[in-house]
């Protein structure tokens, strides 16, 4: 049967993506849904335990719905804020750097000049780059775009749709959102119940134990990421403000945003901000790089480790392959979820060489790996202190086992 069924795959191999993609195209909404749900959570915890600490008795059956409903409202706050600050400044950067782009040829045009001025061999030859750059430009429009206009148009019309179908999956997802945060205790006993009836005791708490530490990191990781983004972005905006640098909510808010995506970050969020600096001033660029190159090296060793710690348990190695493997498979979002992922997959396979080497006598070679690499770093990890993560995670843990745990 299972030869039968791989040689099915193989051979439908096709089929079986295109099949698949129309399935995750139909459930789109629920998977967005399910994301917001999840960064909503702690939110919606965090107002549910407010009101239950502050509430009256008799209003306990609403505390749900006022928790799920403050934490969509606060994620909604949240949105506005930020597209209120970043699009009015978008609007005036494209509209200066349209204004200032033909300024800005025309200087570097006459630069060359005086540069160059007295020698006629290097002008000869910049003259004849310009017109054949001229009649290559000229051509490219006439032989190339017109004919395409109307596949342009075509194509523009669809990234239209596109945008479209992606505001009505967000709206349906944030009904979803609603769902799954207001259901998410009895889907979460409705999940215990089928896990314990497939499998056997051991193996589902083996699976329990799993999907906690998978939690776990995720929620560390992507919490602690966003309060170090947000950390940046206040950092940039004064440095920008004191250092009398233009843009500097754009730019903030830029730097911010991109600083979620581990190690390539810094480098998207600063590259498009320093060209935005360099339509108004060289020197501005300059300072600009300058600056960002300090921030990131404080971010890095300073206020990155302060609040993450080591909450994934993965070496930078694997760390920068991860970004590139799942980046390249999902994009953005990829790169954004990678380093917690393959932190939850790198601990099952090290849990499964484990029980492997158990299983074959050979524990004295696990025995051995860990007396070489690893007491050095527990050692240091005793040492250093906990990061705010670690912090949020044992005062949540010691709530639940003091309050719901008892209840």
């Amino acid at each position: 049967a299972l030869s039968i069924l791989f040689f099915f795959i193989l051979f439908r191999l096709e089929a079986l993506k295109s099949g698949t993609k129309k399935v995750l195209d139909i459930l789109m909404p629920f998977i967005y849904g399910a994301g917001i749900a999840y960064i909503l959570k702690p939110i919606c915890n965090t107002y549910e335990r407010f009101l239950e600490k502050h509430w009256h008795p008799k209003r306990q059956q609403l505390i749900g719905t006022v928790s799920v409903v403050g934490s969509v409202v606060t994620g909604l706050v949240i949105i506005y804020a930020v597209l209120a600050m970043l699009l009015p400044q978008l609007a005036v950067s494209i509209s200066r750097m349209a204004r200032s782009l033909p300024q800005m040829v025309d200087s570097i045009s006459s630069m060359v000049d005086r540069l160059f001025e007295g020698n006629e061999i290097i002008q000869n030859y910049i003259m004849q780059l310009s017109d054949a750059g001229t009649e290559s430009i000229s051509g490219w429009l006439k032989d190339s775009i017109l004919p395409y206009m109307n596949m342009i148009l075509t194509g523009l019309s669809d990234s239209m749709i596109n945008a479209a179908g992606i505001f009505m999956n967000l709206f349906i997802g944030l009904v979803v959102a609603i769902y799954l945060l207001s259901g998410r205790k009895k889907f979460k006993k409705q999940g215990k119940l089928i896990l314990y009836s497939l499998f056997k005791e051991r193996w589902a708490n083996k699976i329990v134990e799993e999907i906690r530490f998978a939690d776990r990191v995720f929620s560390g990781f992507i919490g602690g990421k966003l309060l170090d983004s947000a950390i940046i972005g206040v950092i940039c905006y004064a440095g920008m403000m004191v250092l009398g640098l233009p843009y500097a909510i754009l730019i903030s808010v830029i730097v911010g945003v991109t600083n979620i995506i581990p190690f390539f970050g810094p480098y998207i969020g600063a590259i498009p901000s320093a060209i935005i600096l360099l339509t108004v001033s060289p020197m501005s660029c300059l300072i600009f790089v300058i600056f960002i190159v300090i921030l990131q090296q404080v971010d890095g060793n300073i206020i990155g480790p302060k609040i993450l710690g080591n909450t994934t348990g993965v070496s930078s190695f694997w760390v920068l392959f991860s970004i590139l493997l799942f980046g390249g498979l999902w994009g953005i979002v990829g790169m954004v979820i990678a380093v917690p992922l393959f932190g939850v997959i790198y601990d099952i396979v090290r849990k499964l060489t484990a029980r492997g080497l158990e299983r074959n006598q050979r524990e004295d070679i696990l025995q051995e790996y860990n007396k070489e690499f690893h007491e050095k770093k527990e050692e240091t990890k005793k040492k250093s202190k906990p990061s705010v993560s670690d912090k949020i995670n044992k005062q949540i843990n010691e709530y639940i086992n003091k309050n719901v745990n008892n209840k």
